[in-house]
């Protein structure tokens, strides 16, 4: 697959959708204390795909806010590198947008910066299991700020 596989305004959008419904399937929110308490088979993946659901909405808003149909016209439009808009940082992402000081001073800051900004894309090689409770708690910060995005454009 290439760079320009998927890279338009409305595949990151798509993208973005899925990838948090993917998320949610994989942990299957169990509500007891001893499942919170276990390890996951899934929960490694789910935050994985949480924390890509943002990227891709970010990504998305930036083509939106800059009236770019693609990411290469993006990378255009901002004068950037390609390595700078294909790059995986959400906070990186988030300053090359108008809405970075509306992010900062919103509820959902907290969430932004003590949880979903802790994402990492090497998360997808650790092949360990973490938490079930860990995945929650990321998933819970990983919706709040989606649905501000999604407000927010």
């Amino acid at each position: 697959m290439s760079r320009s596989d998927f890279h338009g305004i409305t595949e990151q959008g798509k993208a973005a959708f899925k990838r948090l419904r993917d998320a949610e399937a994989l942990l299957s929110e169990i509500d007891s204390d001893r499942w919170r308490r276990q390890k996951g088979r899934h929960a490694r993946g789910a935050m994985y795909l949480a924390g890509y659901a943002i990227e891709c909405k970010l990504k998305a808003i930036a083509m939106e806010i800059h009236r770019c149909r693609t990411l290469a016209q993006l990378a255009s439009k901002l004068g950037a590198d390609e390595r700078d808009i294909y790059t995986h940082g959400l906070e990186s992402l988030a300053k090359r947008l108008p809405l970075w000081g509306q992010l900062q001073r919103s509820t959902v800051w907290r969430d932004f910066a003590s949880q979903v900004n802790q994402w990492r894309p090497s998360w997808r090689y650790d092949g360990s299991d973490w938490s079930n409770d860990r995945a929650l708690s990321f998933m819970r910060a990983v919706r709040n700020v989606y649905s501000w995005l999604v407000n927010y454009s």
